[in-house]
């Protein structure tokens, strides 16, 4: 087997398999031997900023020198092989190849076995990471989980910290119907005595959290303020900032006020994992925020014209794109380009940004799960008569190629599309 034919095969499990429960990942770890055991990990949840806060999270634990790090995330931007990494790198094809051929041989009993039934896409690639680290002997993982958090593959995880970012109205028609419901589902990755953390700020929200954990006897760590940190210039491309303990300065290069938000989570996970042993100085702190990348996330590309790349999509990532906009305004005129999957709010998303454009464009995500630009016509060209139509990125980018400035956003589906067309950039 060499890399293609491992990854293809990985590619073709189906991403969703019911019925839903841990009952595969118990299958499939037990005999790998339980990986999950052998590593100590963090599990990060939440509606938006799970990327963010891994990525700083590995990143300041890489810089540090003192321990091995490992992370995944999801979902992954140019290739799949983003999505498990090793000291802040992708790991390895030899042992993507030789994790792939374990798994595969367990996969073969278990959809022999209509009792257990075939493993999905995220349960094979969170066993992949969990194997891996064991492998690699990581002294410290941050596993994003995936969609909820009850029954999510990355729940048969006991954490040394579990987190909870927000709580966001996305997948309702898997996780619930309100906020509340949703909020049940992701409180499932805590477990009694580990620290939990979150930054979510809804007073209702955080009563429910409040009486879970109480129940559960969970520490709950809300973040009610920023700390450890002082904000000396925010930028277009990032914030200048002072470290707690640390004696000068650091440019953290993830722009956006919501980052910053992201910044005070992490910091509160690195406080617990300091209680729970580990030797995380300020120092590795500021190494690790200069060197911390998570691309497609409000990233300038720079060129003629230069070109912001967000995936915002859904109404609270729309809402930190928008905040970003009104603090640092693009060069006029500004050519959007959108692109939208099929149960987002479309139509919300397309007037807030209308009214930021010059010049507006849409394209359908390479996904089936996309909006088909007649669906767009029948929601939004009645109200904008500027939208137009086009059923690829490059001409949509064409169109702004006399623009002041060009934004990506909607999917990141579409910034990937942008990233794969111009290799030259890193992911």
């Amino acid at each position: 087997m060499d890399i293609s034919n491992a990854l293809e095969w990985l590619g073709r499990r189906d991403f969703i398999t019911g019925p839903f429960g841990l009952h595969r990942m118990e299958f499939l770890l037990e005999r790998l031997e339980n990986p999950q055991h052998d590593v100590p990990c963090v599990v990060i949840g939440g509606t938006n900023g799970k990327g963010s806060v891994t990525a700083m999270l590995e990143s300041i634990v890489a810089a540090g020198g003192i321990y091995t790090a490992g992370a995944t995330i999801s979902p992954h931007l140019v290739d799949l092989t983003e999505r498990i990494r090793i000291q802040t790198d992708r790991l390895e094809e030899s042992l993507w190849i030789r994790g792939i051929e374990a798994i595969q041989d367990v996969v073969k009993t278990m959809e022999r076995e209509a009792s257990i039934g075939a493993p999905s896409f995220f349960e094979v690639i969170t066993a992949l990471a969990l194997w891996a680290f064991r492998e690699t002997e990581r002294d410290l993982a941050f596993v994003e989980v995936g969609l909820g958090g009850r029954l999510d593959a990355a729940n048969i995880i006991h954490p040394e910290v579990s987190v909870i970012t927000n709580i966001g109205t996305d997948h309702q028609e898997l996780l619930g119907p309100d906020r509340a419901s949703i909020a049940r589902e992701k409180l499932g990755i805590t477990r009694s005595k580990v620290p939990l953390v979150t930054g979510e700020q809804d007073p209702k929200i955080l009563e429910l959290f409040s009486q879970s954990c109480s129940e559960k006897k969970v520490p709950l760590h809300p973040i009610r303020a920023r700390r450890d940190f002082k904000v000396l210039e925010s930028t277009p491309r990032g914030h200048r900032l002072s470290i707690d303990g640390f004696d000068g300065e650091c440019f953290f290069p993830l722009a956006g006020e919501h980052q910053l938000d992201n910044l005070s989570i992490a910091l509160e996970v690195l406080e617990c994992l300091r209680k729970r042993g580990f030797d995380i100085p300020a120092e590795s702190i500021a190494r690790g925020l200069e060197q911390v990348k998570w691309p497609g996330r409000l990233q300038w590309i720079d060129g003629t014209p230069p070109v912001l790349l967000d995936g915002a999509h859904n109404e609270e990532g729309l809402n930190s794109l928008l905040k970003y906009l009104d603090d640092f305004a693009p060069p006029r005129p500004l050519h959007i380009v959108f692109g939208a999957l099929q149960k987002k709010p479309v139509a919300l998303m397309a007037a807030q940004l209308a009214k930021r454009a010059d010049s507006l464009a849409f394209v359908p995500p390479a996904t089936p799960r996309a909006l088909k630009a007649s669906e767009f016509n029948s929601i939004v060209m009645p109200t904008d008569s500027r939208w137009r139509l086009y059923e690829s990125l490059n001409p949509a980018l064409s169109a702004g190629a006399s623009s002041g400035s060009i934004l990506v956003t909607g999917s990141l589906y579409l910034v990937a599309a942008y990233l794969k067309s111009h290799p030259q950039i890193n992911v």
